[in-house]
């Protein structure tokens, strides 16, 4: 018997919900928006005006991790794999506490116990995230709108990449990596 415990409340972790498939969607979607801007009329496509629709580019980006995340509950039904939606505390070598999503607690004894804690966001010392003007990766998802300017702080493979997403839909971004 398996049990999967996902504090979350959506399988996949971090590169799934937050992480590498969001930003390739939005990586995907500005990279043809950039192209109609600066290489179609280059190419012989002609069109009267290219407009930016940032709520259904997000729209997309959620459809894309939705699909992925129910896929994935769709194989753990089909291998026989029970999904318990909260967070969990080790108790003993062979016992889990979890706390879960919808109230309440449920213990779980298992003979083995691996531990699968994925990433969190960490601020710098002294800036909080409000996740509006001081946003993490996560919050750079699902900006309201295109900031005028952008500094992007970590030049890790996430930060380029959405730093890359909103200079191509039009903010004027910096880059600073701590060596």
């Amino acid at each position: 018997k398996t049990v999967c415990v996902e504090r979350r409340g959506t399988l996949g972790g971090t590169c799934l919900n937050v992480g590498c498939i969001p930003s390739k969607s939005l990586l995907h979607n500005s990279h043809m928006y950039h192209a109609a801007q600066h290489d179609f009329k280059q190419r012989g496509i002609k069109y009267d005006a290219i407009e930016l629709d940032l709520d259904v580019m997000l729209k997309q980006k959620e459809k894309s991790v939705d699909q992925l995340t129910k896929g994935i509950e769709m194989l753990f039904k089909a291998n026989k794999v029970d999904y318990v939606k909260g967070h969990g505390t080790l108790t003993s070598p062979t016992g889990v506490k979890v706390s879960l999503l919808a109230g309440g607690e449920q213990a779980i004894e298992a003979k083995n116990i691996m531990l699968a804690t994925g990433s969190d966001v960490v601020s710098l010392p002294g800036i909080e995230l409000d996740e509006k003007t001081i946003v993490s990766s996560t919050g750079a998802l699902s900006l309201e709108k295109v900031p005028r300017k952008l500094c992007v702080i970590g030049g890790g493979v996430i930060g380029l990449e959405l730093g890359s997403v909103w200079s191509r839909l039009g903010s004027e971004v910096t880059v600073v990596e701590f060596l």
